[in-house]
């Protein structure tokens, strides 16, 4: 078996810019497909941490009622709530909302907005409201309804610092709130469509203008430190409180979860459809080897060579050229991914697109470990299941024929 391997080495140098050719081809799709792979994965996993820092969190607390019907009736007591998140060191952070639906206006335009009243200083620590900020003050002490809009709806509405915007909506009791508030601050966010539709106001002065208690919220907002422990909390927390709804990100945004659940998936799929149009290439090289050596694998056979020997020669001439391509393709895409991981890829020139998806215009390249082990699997098995149809082809010769072929 060792004289196999042996002639198999010396074969696929016989015809070095052949074999060179396929090792390139080898190499330079596997590196493609990971990093392909590690872009998509990358956009994904950003899109969904931009979704959970930003919007909804590890984990919602509602009233019960409240998934079913939106109403500003729909609320819960947030102080026993408060009092055991307070003591759980597994919480980044939490914050306490109020919220209303209704519209904002300006004299230069009117339309649908989202009011979320806000403990600032909790706020900040969940959502870094503050730190979006890009011009005004972060709920200045001094000053009654401030009001934190974002960049694209302070150009629909044409205001300024210190303008002042008109919000409607509705009170538990279905009366038509029309209240008068200062725009303080700017914000900045990922996805444009929140800031068209998202305005932050003080969680106090919301209440007052709805007719509610201090402590009756709408929703509680909460960030875990480690990902493995959102669905224990969530179970514990579901224990303590069996009268209000406790959802996780997932349950929140099926969607997103779904997209997380396949996105690994699609990516096997990708290197997959890659090393299978690879294959075709090798398919051809290989026959094209065995037929422009039919007459030297004739007289091998002549002489004694078994004809699984033949086969197990033509497999492990492809096994090699496997060899050489792929581990160098997989380390230049490991090198690729982690570079990228660390300066990111500018693609500010397709921002507007990407923050309508709530996505950054600076993508992170990045990869689960198992994938690279995955990819390797298969670059191997459809290297071989490649080599079988030439292999089956050299056994197909007639020793005798082969002899007397010029």
């Amino acid at each position: 078996m060792k004289t196999v391997f042996k002639i198999a080495w010396r074969n696929i140098w016989r015809n070095k810019l052949r074999s060179a050719v396929v090792v390139c081809s080898i190499f330079l799709g596997i590196w493609a497909g990971i990093f392909v792979s590690a872009f998509s994965f990358g956009l994904n996993e950003q899109r969904k941490e931009s979704m959970i820092r930003n919007q909804i969190s590890h984990l919602q607390i509602h009233n019960s009622a409240w998934l079913d019907q939106k109403e500003v009736a729909f609320t819960f007591l947030a102080t026993a709530v408060d009092d055991l998140l307070n003591k759980d060191p597994r919480l980044e952070a939490f914050a306490t909302r109020t919220k209303a639906s209704g519209m904002v206006s300006s004299a230069h335009y009117s339309g649908a907005a989202q009011i979320i009243g806000v403990n600032p200083n909790a706020e900040a620590a969940l959502s870094h409201l503050e730190e979006k900020l890009t011009e005004g003050e972060y709920f200045p002490e001094k000053g009654s309804n401030p009001v934190l809009i974002g960049r694209a709806l302070a150009q629909k509405l044409e205001a300024k610092i210190g303008s002042r915007i008109i919000l409607n909506f509705s009170d538990g009791q279905g009366n038509i709130i029309s209240s008068a508030f200062k725009v303080k601050g700017f914000y900045k966010e990922v996805s444009s469509k929140m800031e068209e539709l998202n305005l932050y106001v003080r969680q106090s002065d919301l209440q007052a203008l709805l007719g509610l208690e201090p402590g009756q919220v709408h929703e509680i907002a909460a960030l875990l430190k480690e990902d493995a422990d959102i669905e224990i909390v969530q179970q514990e927390l579901q224990a303590h409180f069996p009268a209000l709804a406790i959802q996780s990100w997932q349950q929140l945004s099926p969607e997103l979860a779904y997209a997380d659940d396949i996105m690994t998936q699609m990516l096997y799929i990708i290197i997959g459809i890659i090393m299978l149009a690879l294959s075709f290439g090798i398919i051809n090289t290989m026959l094209m080897a065995v037929l422009e050596r039919r007459k030297e694998l004739g007289m091998l056979m002549c002489v004694g060579m078994s004809r699984t020997k033949v086969f197990s020669m033509i497999m492990v001439e492809t096994f090699y050229l496997a060899l050489l391509g792929g581990p160098l393709g997989i380390l230049l895409a490991y090198y690729s991914v982690w570079q990228g991981s660390k300066s990111g890829l500018d693609l500010a020139v397709f921002s507007d697109g990407l923050a309508s998806y709530g996505i950054d215009s600076v993508i992170y390249p990045a990869l689960p470990s198992s994938f690279y082990w995955g990819t390797t699997a298969i670059v191997f098995i459809m290297t071989l299941l490649a080599a079988i149809y030439p292999a089956r082809r050299a056994l197909k010769l007639n020793p005798v024929e082969t002899l007397r072929t010029i």
